[in-house]
């Protein structure tokens, strides 16, 4: 009896095992059998919105035109200034450095501008000078002018001789840098000066005291280096993209955070022949009128020049897609339709792009939504615009 019924159980495992492995397999014949859904977006609907795109043609439907927020623009003839902007660096007029030097031999007893930085007219007094030389010469000029006094009754060739002996003296001590009042007071006086005033033949601003009293001089040693500061240097720097539009004798305006709301002007003189390697820029050298002497050296500054590139075709900045190989705008071919077009551009300036080659005027092309559109051509027949709600 028990045996009846442990075959009858084995009967029944064996049945249902059977069943089991005839249904999974009929499953998995029916899963590999069922044919695929073919889905063709060539022609896709979007929220009730179709888009179709075909080679670099792309088709949008008034609702779609909606979703994607186009807007177009037609290309123009327009005059175009472009603004480059930089900054800069104060430097110091190099035409007018100069140094103030010794016209005679002797000892510096007193200097009369004692520190850097003060500021020495032309003409003005600077040091009082020992000389043996400019005493030997004032001596020199006395002796011809009592000649010429006591033989001017003599003959001809006699006063002449000595006439010239007085304007050689006359001359030697111009020379050594003696005004002609000093020379008038000579004569007057009668009597030789022991120390002789050097007298500033450049004006400027101190940049170093040379020499410091009790010192020796020579002739043509150097008393003082000065720098007229009235006028200067500006350097700046323009990236080699903007340096076609650069010219001597450009207009340039300059700020400066030391001194908010002013504006500074100057013009461009020289423009470095070399560009720097590791920058990529150009120095252009800006001369500036100084007054009061408010633009110091070493001042950092902010600089524009405003380059006019004339009547240009012109397109919105916001119409091109750069991929690097190549310059794309779409072109509106029907009130649906957007054509790509590759184009050459120029210089870009006030929010527009300037046009080479590509369009013509009175073209229109797309100003919004050029990336999503283009994104249907790089999509092809499998484009989709699912992301765009209503």
């Amino acid at each position: 009896m028990i045996e009846k019924l442990s075959k009858k159980k084995k009967l029944i495992i064996g049945v249902t095992a059977g069943v089991l492995v005839a249904g999974w397999a009929g499953y998995y014949t029916y899963i590999q059998q069922k044919p695929a859904v073919v889905m063709d977006h060539s022609a896709h609907q979007m929220g009730g919105s179709s888009v179709m795109a075909m080679g670099d043609t792309v088709t949008l439907d008034a609702k779609a035109r909606q979703l994607a927020g186009v807007q177009t623009a037609q290309t123009v003839m327009k005059d175009l200034n472009k603004d480059i902007k930089t900054t800069g660096k104060i430097a110091m007029n190099e035409s007018g450095r100069t140094y103030i030097t010794s016209r005679v031999e002797g000892r510096i007893d007193q200097l009369y501008v004692s520190a850097d930085g003060e500021t020495i007219g032309q003409g003005q007094a600077i040091a009082s000078v020992y000389s043996p030389t400019y005493i030997a010469a004032q001596e020199e000029y006395l002796l011809a002018a009592q000649s010429v006094e006591k033989l001017k009754g003599a003959g001809k060739d006699v006063v002449q001789i000595n006439n010239r002996l007085l304007e050689a003296a006359r001359r030697k001590l111009q020379l050594l840098g003696v005004s002609d009042e000093a020379v008038s007071q000579l004569e007057q006086t009668g009597q030789a000066n022991d120390h002789m005033t050097i007298y500033a033949q450049f004006g400027g601003t101190v940049l170093e005291k040379l020499l410091l009293p009790g010192a020796y001089i020579m002739p043509g040693e150097k008393l003082y280096s000065l720098s007229d500061l009235s006028t200067v240097w500006m350097y700046a720097d323009i990236y080699e993209k903007d340096l076609a539009g650069v010219q001597v004798g450009q207009p340039v305006t300059v700020t400066s955070g030391a001194y908010p709301g002013e504006v500074f002007n100057g013009q461009v003189t020289f423009i470095n022949p070399i560009v720097d390697d590791s920058s990529r820029t150009v120095k252009v050298r800006v001369a500036m009128g100084n007054p009061g002497g408010r633009l110091k050296p070493n001042l950092f500054v902010n600089a524009a020049i405003s380059v006019p590139l004339g009547e240009k075709l012109v397109v919105p900045e916001s119409s091109l897609i750069d991929t690097g190989d190549r310059k794309v705008v779409y072109v509106v071919q029907g009130e649906d339709t957007f054509v790509k077009r590759d184009v050459v551009i120029g210089q870009e300036a006030d929010g527009y792009i300037q046009i080479l080659s590509g369009l013509a005027p009175s073209d229109v092309v797309v100003t919004a939504a050029t990336f999503l559109i283009d994104s249907q051509t790089q999509l092809g027949s499998g484009g989709s615009m699912a992301g765009m709600k209503m």
